[in-house]
């Protein structure tokens, strides 16, 4: 069975849970508490060397980082819908796995960081202008289209999904993006969706 080391309101664990729970995937949890440092353990660092959330294991198989194990968990327990084989269209969720990694990231991920844990957060002066622009430009690709890669939801749905739903807690704003605040109602919409605390 896989088991999620997770905190819950931390948004690379709720991707994971989020993703396991849409496929219907069995898992147990296994709490680590950052603000008690937990993950700097000698036995969490035996796991992961990096002392970061999420981890999930699977026998022997320890996989770390949130878009490598939802790429597992696609590839593992999902159709091609989650993560397609044919190249183009691979390429195409893997863009937007991307931009979850980088704009996301930069933007509403670390605006929600300098507010609820600012020792994390290392561009707290710029999470407003960068959220501005992680906003616009995924409310510009889901302008004339319901989910961010494909036709249908992808694991770049997912990925996106935890920080954008969440960016109120930064002090972001949805308002004036309306494409954005209709894909996060087709998002809790979806068979299988848990919320942050779930």
């Amino acid at each position: 069975m896989i088991t999620l080391y997770d905190m819950p309101l931390a948004l690379n664990c709720y991707k994971v849970r989020l993703l396991l729970s849409l496929l219907g995937v069995d898992y147990r949890r296994e709490p680590i508490d950052l603000l008690e440092n937990e993950h700097k353990t000698p036995e969490f660092l035996a796991l992961n060397p990096f002392g970061q959330l999420p981890v999930v294991t699977e026998g022997s198989l320890v996989l770390r980082d949130s878009q490598a194990i939802m790429v597992w968990i696609a590839r593992k327990h999902g159709d091609d819908s989650w993560l397609p084989r044919d190249p183009d269209r691979e390429a195409i969720v893997n863009a937007w796995l991307s931009a979850a990694a980088y704009e996301i990231r930069l933007g509403p991920y670390d605006a929600r960081l300098a507010k609820l844990f600012p020792w994390l957060c290392v561009n707290a002066n710029t999470v407003n202008e960068r959220s501005d622009l992680a906003l616009k430009l995924y409310d510009e690709r889901l302008s004339d289209r319901e989910w961010i890669a494909l036709d249908h939801p992808t694991v770049a749905d997912v990925a996106a999904y935890p920080a954008i739903s969440q960016c109120g807690d930064g002090d972001i704003s949805l308002e004036g993006y309306d494409a954005v605040q209709a894909w996060v109602g087709r998002m809790r919409a979806l068979p299988g969706y848990v919320d942050i605390l779930d």
